[in-house]
């Protein structure tokens, strides 16, 4: 009996400790390509709701003929605009939409706050109401706003970069990168890429 315990080896220290040093680098490899999906996935995610809201917008465009959202910031002084909730309750204030007014962040988050109303447009020449929307659905057992539809990568700024070709009724939204003013990144349309909301006239 003695002689059997004798021959029982059992791991050194040193065994050990580099039995679990292996398995911290392994453990950090792990991690890292884990974070890396992750980060992917989140900033393909921006990507996909980006192109969500464009179509949001475009929708409101073509219907409304809003084409310069002159209507939607209030520059068009015939019609007045108010919002709603989808269950018909008025929302006193409602988002203030403006467009290149260089507020950065703020225009793209308040355009996207808007898109989550129904949005009412009276003609004040004609005293005639008509509704658009809700275009963007909040998420389910959620209120209206702006964090529904915010980025959720790290790498991405707290807002988008909005296009409107009025000519084309058609919007072009992206996630703006945290360094695209240092990178010199631009737009569809060439301009620096940032957070803004811009109509280009024909």
């Amino acid at each position: 009996m003695k002689k059997m315990l004798k021959n029982q080896k059992g791991f050194s220290l040193v065994e050990l400790l580099i039995v679990i040093a292996i398995m911290g680098v392994l453990a950090a490899l792990a991690f890292s390509m884990f974070a890396g999906i992750l980060g992917n996935s989140r900033r393909r995610a921006d990507e996909r709701t980006a192109d969500q809201i464009a179509k949001a917008l475009t929708f409101y465009i073509v219907e409304s003929g809003d084409t310069k959202l002159e209507i939607l910031d209030g520059t068009n002084k015939d019609y007045t605009v108010t919002y709603e909730k989808s269950d018909g309750t008025p929302v006193n204030p409602g988002p203030n939409v403006t467009v290149g007014s260089g507020q950065g962040q703020t225009e793209s988050q308040e355009l996207v706050k808007a898109l989550q109303h129904v949005i009412v447009v009276k003609n004040n020449n004609t005293n005639r109401t008509v509704k658009y929307g809700p275009y963007l659905t909040p998420k389910e057992g959620s209120d209206i706003a702006w964090e529904n539809y915010a980025p959720t990568w790290s790498g991405h700024e707290d807002g988008y970069s909005i296009i409107v070709f009025s000519n084309l009724q058609k919007a072009d939204v992206v996630p703006v990168p945290d360094n695209a003013a240092t990178t010199g990144v631009q737009d569809s349309v060439g301009d620096p890429l940032i957070c803004e909301v811009k109509v280009i006239k024909p």
